[in-house]
């Protein structure tokens, strides 16, 4: 089946789910509330990530990186390869097992239609720290928003904490700090657009 459609579909049956949550009489009238269950199939971040891959690498566009380190930054157009090599990044071994290792809450803000999903590890010693996906849902489809990932990991005697968003159809931002043992932290950050329309 493809993966657009199975996606979709997916996204339907977890709307479906959530809808039919009671909000709990604590929550504001704005806000509809709902916890994971096991039985419940969470979302395919790792599908959806590279199904994005995939639509840049068959989509004749410009790829530009920005690239911002002590304050200074550097542009440049990306060849495919080169795109594919940065965006892999986001395709973390965790994200595979994603129903099998973390716990999922959610929630509807009727306000603005959007659904948000948040993935937070049983092991609080993994690398994978945080995991955020919001949804637009409108005119009988979903659509994905944004995906963002949070990773941190010890390199030698560097603490390096990774803030990871992905804007669907647009762009996506890596914000990673190094925090050396008795040294002043550092921040660099790297964007890469291939879309330059604003996103919806």
């Amino acid at each position: 089946m493809n993966i657009t459609v199975s996606f979709f579909a997916g996204c339907l049956l977890l709307l479906a789910a959530c809808g039919n949550q009671k909000t709990p009489a604590s929550t504001p009238d704005k806000v509809s509330k709902a916890t994971d269950t096991t039985a419940q199939k969470f979302f395919p971040v790792a599908d959806y990530l590279q199904s994005e891959i995939r639509y840049v690498d068959s989509t004749p566009l410009a790829i530009l990186k920005c690239e911002t380190v002590h304050n200074r930054t550097d542009s440049s157009f990306l060849t495919p390869k080169e795109f594919n090599r940065l965006a892999s990044s986001f395709l973390m071994p965790e994200l595979d097992s994603l129903q099998q290792g973390f716990t999922e809450n959610s929630f509807g803000d009727q306000t603005t239609g959007y659904l948000s999903f948040t993935y937070s590890p049983k092991n609080k010693e993994q690398p994978l720290r945080r995991v955020d996906v919001v949804v637009a849902s409108g005119e009988g489809f979903d659509k994905v928003k944004s995906i963002y990932l949070e990773r941190t990991a010890r390199e030698s005697d560097t603490l390096v904490v990774k803030k990871m968003y992905w804007q669907s159809r647009h762009s996506f931002l890596v914000i990673t700090s190094f925090q050396a043992t008795g040294k002043t932290p550092e921040t660099r950050q790297l964007k890469v657009i291939w879309n330059n329309e604003e996103a919806d």
